[in-house]
């Protein structure tokens, strides 16, 4: 049942992400809302999860958006283990950590990116890619952070509350 509703998740954010959320540019940047998943399922989920829920929304990213498969795959799978590996045991109604989190996660992937895409073919300019990409992506980012993790907090107390209510079931 999770593997359904995480896979309706981010198929729903593919959705929004070449649809909808077009519509709501600021500064010609748009949220990393794969990202805010990646983060919030690691978090609650740990490394494991969180490293495959990031592949699967990355090789999304890649089969739609990108010119080449596996690197945002390979992104979101990094970022999902990473994120997801020291805080298994911490108060998860804290909303500091997802944003911390969230802030590291899209800095580093942007980063990267530039990187890959960019300084590889020649373009050395990294202050003009960090102040006209990297930065306003991240805040806009970081600003959706807190309502995603609610929302992806509140889906996985329900599954958790059915997957209890199934296992006391079939005692």
């Amino acid at each position: 049942m999770r593997a359904v509703v995480v896979g309706f998740l981010l198929l729903f954010n593919l959705i929004l992400q070449s649809t909808l959320f077009g519509h709501f540019e600021i500064l010609g940047v748009l949220p990393n809302t794969a990202i805010l998943i990646i983060v919030c399922y690691a978090i609650l989920r740990g490394d494991v999860e969180g490293a495959i829920v990031g592949f699967f929304a990355g090789l999304l990213q890649d089969l739609f958006f990108a010119r080449y498969i596996g690197f945002y795959a390979l992104c979101g799978a990094l970022t999902g283990y990473i994120c997801g590996k020291p805080f298994k045991d911490f108060f998860r109604e804290n909303y500091l950590l997802p944003m911390v989190l969230v802030l590291a996660a899209v800095l580093a992937n942007s980063f990267v990116f530039y990187v890959i895409h960019f300084l590889l073919l020649g373009q050395t300019d990294l202050w003009y890619y960090f102040q006209k990409i990297i930065l306003p992506e991240t805040v806009y980012t970081l600003f959706l952070s807190i309502p995603a993790y609610r929302v992806i907090y509140g889906i996985n107390e329900r599954l958790e509350k059915f997957a209890k209510h199934r296992r006391n079931i079939w005692r």
